[in-house]
């Protein structure tokens, strides 16, 4: 009975962490819930030969093993118990007292497996695109194209403890392009995105303030921006596997923003 109390006691401190560290992330919209915690934007450097250096196992994590039941592992992310903080010195204590440890060893348990994968995909150096905008200046009711570069895949390879090797890849799918001129954001697949193929034509043109203000013809101009906002986004999607098929982890975005100048060619009727 009292382990059965105590077990209860560490899932709900488990839980009210996990609530409070996840609310804090969805908060920022760069931010996604992973299999193994939450992930910010981390960035480190990773090709299937260099050394990736990881953050230090340290929040203290529950997981359901298929033989154990609920046990507890350690972490390098949230949510879970932070070892770090002293005000969970004594959760850190029962828990692992009330729980046995969850099997240590990476082909023993899906969340391990994952957990790993997620580690190694986050390291990844995912590239952020590079757009460039034809024509330079924009021109209204013509089509802009925009040119991007596309980034070579990544993957990694590495044996793990029980002998099956873990496969890590990541590959940009959509390229989703913001045009900055109120229009919904156009999602494109990969292989259109970086054969040229993303295009828009805009209706007004942009002007500065003075401009806008003052000239006669102010009014055809948009009555806020000198310059639309671009926002490219790569959608770096990761997936792995351990001796099966590929299991989707998820994706991760990196964003560029450029200013755009549009403008305008006016036809004049002129006196023979």
């Amino acid at each position: 009975m009292v382990r059965s109390s105590g077990a209860r006691l560490a899932v709900l401190l488990f839980a009210v962490i996990s609530a409070t560290t996840l609310r804090a992330a969805i908060a920022d919209p760069g931010c996604v819930v992973t299999p193994s915690g939450i992930d910010c934007g981390y960035w480190g450097t990773s090709t299937s030969t260099a050394v990736t250096t990881l953050p230090p196992l340290r929040y203290l994590a529950t997981g359901d093993d298929p033989q154990l039941g609920p046990c507890w592992y350690w972490s390098r992310y949230p949510p879970g118990l932070d070892a770090w903080d002293p005000a969970n010195d004594a959760g850190i204590i029962f828990t692992r007292w009330e729980l046995p440890e969850c099997p240590s060893h990476p082909g023993s348990t899906t969340i391990t497996v994952t957990s790993e994968a997620w580690d190694v995909f986050r390291s990844f150096s995912l590239e952020r695109p590079a757009p460039a905008l034809h024509p330079a200046t924009g021109i209204t009711n013509l089509p802009t194209l925009a040119d991007l570069p596309r980034p070579q895949p990544l993957s990694h390879e590495e044996v793990l403890p029980d002998g099956r090797l873990l496969e890590v890849r990541a590959d940009i799918e959509t390229v989703w392009i913001d045009w900055g001129d109120g229009t919904p954001a156009a999602g494109y697949p990969a292989v259109a995105a970086f054969a040229g193929d993303a295009s828009h034509a805009y209706t007004v043109k942009t002007c500065p303030e003075e401009y806008r203000l003052h000239d006669p013809s102010g009014w055809r101009c948009h009555p806020t921006l000198d310059r639309y906002p671009v926002r490219v986004t790569f959608g770096w999607v990761g997936r792995y596997r351990a001796g099966g098929s590929w299991t989707l982890l998820g994706t991760i975005e990196r964003v560029t923003t450029l200013p755009y100048d549009v403008d305008e060619v006016v036809g004049v009727l002129v006196a023979p």
